[in-house]
């Protein structure tokens, strides 16, 4: 057998979470111990969870806590958590402990190749989603919290990992199906890393205990034990757990010192196809086949294995089986030794169904830490239907026996997985090779730092170190340097030096040092005093530690030429050195107080003076004396910084001591200073600063997260309450509780404080306008999204709530019955009015085409679109002439009927036939409707037949009169499922609601914000625009232009989004105002922009919400684009908070003028669509959007997932595809431009400048 190979696997990190242990500590004790961890359910789970226990519950393996999830770390808002099934809360989580055992931080594999396998969810139970309320299933996030292919997409998509992200389900074998994809992904070089695992939980009711024979599938134990091929087995029990393993090619595993736990030599797969007596019964014959074939790539021989861990599910008939398959597979290679143990896992855990071989897996690694086979539990009596005689070549472990390694030293072990689907897998696992223990000097202090997310963590990590440190032999460097380089660094901090293991174990145990929190970050300055003497031995010894700092000693060596530095030179190389030894470990500073040589320490420092220069300038001279009373100023103007002091002995030093300022001394140890300046919440560059990478890996504990309880209302729990609980806020309650009690409620974040920041505790702009209504209503005040924007904590934003209370002002109630005709809302008027003046065209349709490659089950489709009607009355809504005015009616809702199409596209195969079907589609949705049919709509299936195929699309066509981009969401939600939203307030009581508002207090001031926004507004012409009056509808026939920003330009903008506190669409809004600017050279820039303009109470209701408002916003190319940014940043949230004001009546304000403008426009994908009533159906939105331009520009950005698409929708009557390309592509390089050079260039040089003229204008069409 050869030992190692290049097309082996690495197993470099485990992390894993099984009924009792998470440790390996636990673990090898359970299992030598033979314990039995199946128990009844927890009532701590059940109460946290909303579980009734009735006593007749069946015992399991089951996991203590499955509500606990730290949405902080993900920065995910409690709401959304609450959201996502608690079977992919935990992946998550368990991925990350997967990294950060292996010795690495997720950030070391953000933007990589890293490919990532998840066993799907294939156990008994529902998901999350079938839990929820309706309420909550009609949210967007519900569904997809529960998308079975986002389990492994959600991980990529939060650890920003590139490679190949899939969720596989295969039944019992998932696991090991997706560990096997994995290694052929890795040999294949489809991705560098692998994170292969998962997570099995049941939730909802619990199975129940049935009296008399088991009539299920014959796989349940009776005693909810599974006994491994015991007299007494009758199937398996249920289990619970979960874990990831981080893997990688073993060579580069072996290159990058990386701990392996186990080498996977080989593995295959295959199905029973008819060889079994039914579809979930096992076949010996298969699973013979499939041992042999990982055998024999994994280039071994029967005599080779020592272990195998067989499925074992402790079935009946299944043990026998497998043990039939197995004893042929050792038929090609008889055993020469003693026959090969066998054992299952399940014995001591359940069944973890799609997860059972990780568990398997997790035993065979423990069994090699141990050196140990391990016994099988519940086995006493073989179960007489095994083929087992005394000179079989295998042997059920019924005790812990040595395991003696092979003739060459290592151990090998196979495992097995046979899935209920019918596909089986076996692997081939190698001990790894034993290498020795590093003797490492003790004798060097090093630096020990270490961080968790709060207090509680903290303290938790600090004793699970103190136990890695007595159960494990390593040395004091690896130590610090895993803490150092190979951990995430986070807010609460502890640092020691220490100066051998024994001295950092009993720092660990005492826990003297104080915790610190990293949440206020101090500024750090430099006290350079006058000369002082300087020890040589200290100079030698941080020459050794700090390459910068040896750089700069030999510097000053070099330039004077062997010749021995004076004491001036040598006390300026002293600070000198000092200063370039904290830059490399990137501590900026705010301050440097020099005196003597220290002050032309400084200006060597300040880049005011050479360094060179300054050595053949220095000299002792007589200083200059201190004023103790302008130090006493400095210090009043700079109390919160902490200075560093390179001169304790000096003049300078001694009064700022004497004053009562913050020091630190480097005359003591300087990594007391660093570990101060960490602890403080600085985050240095270690690797940088130390000149070196994390040299050797070695397993030790991470941070815990922090397990706050999260746990959405179920339909169980809502049941056992007898009424639902008011939203509406206590009005007897104080303004502080009032606001803490409506985030709470907005957010599910039950513990938020007045210190807290909005935006640090999962809020966004969304959210934040929503909590402006409800703030407002509540208080009867007039605060904006802007005031909460700007508010650095809680407690500063319920100051600005007290001090506008005085102004009284509230939201008239609406009627909440249903009303059946009603008059048009400002929005609709708009529309209503543009239609009678150029008559009915499809440029108000709304379509959206669902294309599926297989057929649609038409009944299921018409049942659930008849539902929607029924409970959406704009979707049977019309017009009607009243005696003065246009009104809008509801009509009884009828059932929904497909109207059925076929084209013939037969001579043409679907990849070249798309853009017909697209042009096909588009000619259809272009067909007018009429807001006067009843109803308005159009529900179509269209079946093209190509070379290749049949395929579908769902053609769904409304009209905006009665529906919105929003209105998009609720429609897909509920086509994915069952369940339908149900609306709070109908669209007509709406209208009443806008109308009263309007005519009010809130409609005047609305008039006279938007008078005073626009006052002075100029009309910034495009070219070729000046025929153009706003409503001729004849000179905005539409083209468009699409283009994709490239994934480092997103990643880009994301990063600079979130260090300035703004969002995606800030900065690219600020970049269209910008490039309007450059088009037409007036500076004054006013951009229309829809928003979604609804309140709380709608987010249920289809109906024509949005509304567009005006950005108005000055654009001075000398300046910064954060200035820029900023301005436009204060100008849209002003707009926002005012966007009640229909755009119509914004533009009467201005008197009617031709306002030349532009449209800006940012939205997220829709939910995408993955049902219509027939599973695993792959069905795809196509874009056939009309081509039609309702302004002479308007740029749309969409979001999907993390690509950015921009759409260019221009009016071809007035602008030639030759510009409108041109003005996109200056809109993608700017935001290339920002994406590398950052906020701090100025608007001039966003653009390319060919000439010193306006912008060329080739091709217009006038």
């Amino acid at each position: 057998m050869k030992l190692y190979d290049k097309d082996m696997i690495a197993v470099v990190g485990v992390s894993f979470r099984l009924p009792l242990c998470s440790t390996w500590d636990e673990l090898e004790r359970l299992l030598a111990q033979g314990s039995d961890c199946v128990r009844p359910f927890s009532t701590k789970r059940a109460s946290a969870t909303g579980i009734s226990l009735n006593g007749n519950e069946k015992e399991g393996g089951w996991l203590e806590d499955i509500s606990g999830f730290d949405y902080r770390y993900f920065n995910l808002s409690r709401r959304e958590a609450e959201l996502i099934d608690p079977r992919q809360r935990l992946t998550l989580q368990l991925a990350i402990e997967a990294i950060g055992h292996a010795g690495y931080k997720p950030d070391d594999l953000s933007g990589k190749s890293v490919g990532v396998l998840v066993a799907a969810h294939g156990g008994l139970g529902p998901d999350l989603y079938q839990l929820l309320t309706d309420r909550d299933q009609a949210n967007p996030l519900a569904f997809i919290g529960s998308l079975h292919a986002l389990a492994a997409g959600r991980i990529s998509y939060l650890l920003n990992l590139h490679g190949p992200a899939q969720s596989i389900d295969t039944g019992c074998s998932s696991f090991l199906v997706a560990l096997h994809e994995a290694c052929k992904m890795l040999l294949t070089e489809e991705c560098d890393v692998a994170l292969t695992g998962g997570c099995e939980l049941i939730l909802g009711p619990l199975p129940q205990k049935i009296k008399g024979d088991n009539q299920g599938l014959g796989v349940e134990s009776s005693t909810d034990r599974c006994r491994p091929f015991d007299a007494a087995s009758d199937g398996a029990g249920f289990g619970e757990g979960g874990g990831f393993v981080l893997l990688k090619r073993l060579s580069d595993a072996t290159r990058d010192k990386d701990i392996i736990h186990a080498v996977i030599r080989g593995s295959a797969t295959n199905h029973d196809g008819g060889r079994s007596n039914g579809i979930t019964a096992p076949s010996s014959q298969a699973q013979t086949q499939v041992i042999v074939s990982a055998w024999e790539r994994a280039n071994i021989t029967g005599n080779d294995i020592g272990y195998i861990e067989a499925h074992g599910t402790g079935t009946k008939i299944g043990d026998p089986i497998e043990l039939d398959g197995l004893i042929k597979a050792f038929e090609s290679t008889p055993r020469e030794e003693k026959p090969c143990l066998i054992s299952s896992v399940k014995g001591n855990f359940g069944h973890l169904s799609g997860m059972a071989g990780f568990a398997g897996l997790m035993r065979i690694i423990a069994q090699f830490r141990a050196k140990t086979i391990f016994p099988t539990v519940h086995f006493n009596i073989p179960n007489p239907l095994l083929a087992l005689t005394e000179d079989a070549p295998v042997k059920i472990s019924d005790s812990n026996q040595p395991w003696l390694s092979a003739v060459d030293g290592i151990r090998v072990a196979g495992l097995s997985g046979f899935g209920l689907s019918g596909t089986n897998v076996h692997f081939v696992i190698q001990e790894p090779e034993i290498t020795a223990i590093t003797e490492c000097s003790e004798e060097t202090e090093r630096l020990i730092v270490v961080s968790a997310s709060n207090k509680a963590c903290l303290s938790q990590y600090l004793n699970s170190l103190s136990t890695a440190l007595m159960s494990h032999q390593y040395s004091l460097a690896d130590i610090a340097n895993v803490l150092m380089l190979g951990r995430e660094h986070m807010d609460c901090r502890w640092s020691y030096v220490a100066e051998s293991l024994g001295d950092l174990s009993d720092a660990l145990i005492r826990k003297t040092v104080k915790v610190n929190s990293a949440v206020d970050k101090p500024k750090y300055g430099l006290i350079f005093g006058d000369i002082c003497e300087v020890d040589s031995h200290l100079i030698s010894e941080r020459m050794r530690a700090f390459p910068a700092f040896s750089a700069v000693i030999h510097q000053a060596k070099s330039v004077i030429q062997g010749k021995e530095l004076t004491l001036p030179q040598r006390y300026l190389t002293w600070l000198v050195a000092h200063y370039a030894l904290f830059s490399s470990f990137g501590l900026t500073t705010d301050i440097i107080l020099g005196h003597g040589i220290g002050k032309l320490a400084a200006q060597v420092a300040n880049g005011e003076v050479d360094f060179v220069t300054a050595l053949f300038e220095v000299k002792v001279e007589v200083s200059i004396t201190l004023d103790p009373e302008r130090l006493k100023k400095v210090y009043e103007e700079n109390r919160d910084i902490c200075f560093i002091d390179f001169s304790a002995a000096s003049e300078l030093s001694e009064i700022i001591r004497n004053i009562g300022m913050n020091t630190l001394s480097v005359d003591c140890s300087l990594l007391v200073v660093l570990g101060r300046i960490f602890e403080s919440g600085i985050d240095l560059c270690w690797e940088n600063g130390f000149g070196y990478r994390l040299p050797k890996r070695i397993e030790l504990p991470i941070s815990p997260f922090a397990a706050e309880a999260c746990w959405p209302k179920t339909v169980e729990r809502v049941k056992e309450q007898p009424a639902a609980q008011s939203e509406i806020v206590n009005n007897t309650l104080s303004v502080e509780d009032t606001l803490l009690e409506l985030i709470r409620k907005i957010l599910k974040e039950p513990a938020v404080t007045l210190a807290d920041d909005f935006f640090d505790i999962g809020g966004n702009s969304l959210n934040g306008a929503q909590l402006i209504v409800r703030i407002n209503k509540a208080l009867g005040i007039e605060l904006e999204l802007m005031d909460l924007l700007e508010s650095t904590s809680l407690e500063a934003f319920c100051d600005l709530a007290k001090a506008a209370i005085p102004f009284e002002k509230r939201v008239p109630e609406t009627n909440k019955s249903s009303i059946d005709q009603g008059s048009l809302t400002g929005q609709q008027q708009s529309i209503w009015a543009a239609i009678e003046l150029a008559g009915e065209t499809g440029a108000y349709n709304v379509p959206v085409a669902l294309f599926s490659e297989v057929e649609i089950n038409i009944e299921w489709v018409e049942k659930q679109l008849s539902q929607i009607v029924e409970h959406q009355p704009m979707l049977r809504c019309a017009l009607q002439q009243a005696e003065e005015e246009v009104i809008q009616v509801i009509f009884p809702a009828q059932p929904v009927k497909l109207v059925l199409q076929e084209f013939a596209l037969t001579d043409t195969p679907l990849s070249s036939g798309m853009p017909v079907l697209i042009d096909i589609l588009r000619a259809k949705v272009a067909e007018p409707l009429s807001p006067y049919d009843i109803p308005p709509v159009r529900f179509e299936l269209i079946s093209v037949k190509f070379q290749d195929g049949l395929r579908q699309i769902l053609l769904l066509t409304f009209h905006h009169l009665f529906f919105d981009g929003w209105s998009w969401r609720l429609i897909f939600a509920a086509l994915s499922n069952s369940r339908h939203a149900i609306p709070e307030r109908d669209y007509i009581s709406y209208s009443h609601y806008q109308r009263d508002m309007l005519m009010g207090v809130e409609g005047k001031a609305l008039i006279d914000f938007w008078t005073d926004y626009l006052s002075g507004a100029t009309v910034a012409k495009l070219p070729g625009s000046h025929y153009l009056v706003k409503g001729e509808v004849v000179a905005l026939q539409g083209a468009n232009i699409h283009l994709d920003i490239s994934p480092e330009v997103v990643v880009g903008l994301k990063k600079i989004a979130k260090e300035h506190r703004v969002t995606i669409q800030m900065i690219m809004l600020t970049v269209w105002v910008a490039l309007q600017w450059k088009i037409t050279a007036v500076k004054d820039i006013c951009i229309a922009m829809p928003v979604s303009n609804r309140l709380p109470e709608d987010e249920n209701t289809i109906g024509c919400y949005v509304n567009t408002t005006i950005i108005r916003s000055e654009i001075h190319p000398q300046q910064p684009f954060l200035m820029a940014l900023n301005k436009v940043k204060s100008a849209s949230l002003s707009a926002i908070s005012h966007c009640e004001l229909p755009v119509d009546s914004i533009f009467k304000l201005v008197g009617g003028s031709a306002f030349d403008i532009t449209m800006f426009d940012y939205h997220n994908a829709v939910l995408p669509v993955n049902y219509l009533g027939k599973e695993q159906q792959k069905v795809e939105l196509l874009d056939i959007d009309p081509v039609g331009a309702k302004y002479p520009l308007n740029i749309t950005c969409t979001e999907y997932g993390e690509d950015l698409q921009l759409r260019l929708e221009y009016s071809s009557a007035l602008f030639g595809s030759e510009i409108a390309s041109h003005w996109l592509n200056e809109f993608n390089h700017a935001l290339e431009r920002i994406s590398m050079s950052g906020v701090e260039m100025d608007i001039f040089g966003l653009f390319d400048h060919t000439d010193n003229e306006s912008e060329p204008i080739p091709d217009f069409n006038f």
